[in-house]
């Protein structure tokens, strides 16, 4: 089933991706029409991206968490999802950022998140472990389907 979710999820975002090349507009679109319902909406910010990397903060039904997000030749798809963990460069990097990237995303994260409601930034810490949706091995290679979770 988590495969199932996890190619489905990667399809989507990049049917959404070639809507619309702005990650600040498809990446919330690509995540609602994956996991928004009419009696659950999601709400998707902040969104914050470097380079080929970004992480969108998610509320929904009470819930929420942070989605690091990569961009592969079919668009941004969702390669894991976690809490507080995505705000440390350092776990960033330890995930396959490169240096920069994870600094810099890292840091885009802090500034995107130091004007929300607290209520927000506790339903994102929430989120409790780590749910990988896409490998490193992937890494947008070949099909776009090989380095899903199984």
């Amino acid at each position: 089933m988590k495969k199932i979710i996890a190619v489905l999820a990667c399809l989507l975002l990049a049917s959404m991706a070639s809507a619309d090349n702005d990650p600040q507009q498809a990446i919330p679109a690509g995540l609602k029409l994956m996991f928004e319902t009419p009696d659950k909406p999601l709400d998707i910010a902040p969104v914050v991206v470097q380079a080929d990397w970004a992480i969108a903060g998610w509320r929904q039904d009470g819930r929420g968490g942070r989605a690091l997000l990569k961009k592969t030749h079919h668009g941004w798809s969702i390669y894991l999802c976690s809490g507080d963990s995505l705000k440390d460069a350092r776990t960033l990097e330890k995930i396959g950022l490169a240096a920069n990237d994870a600094a810099g995303l890292a840091a885009r994260l802090r500034e995107a998140e130091a004007g929300l409601d607290p209520s927000a930034l506790t339903l994102f810490s929430s989120f409790e472990g780590t749910v990988v949706m896409m490998n490193k091995a992937s890494n947008g290679a070949g099909d776009g389907h090989e380095g899903h979770a199984q």
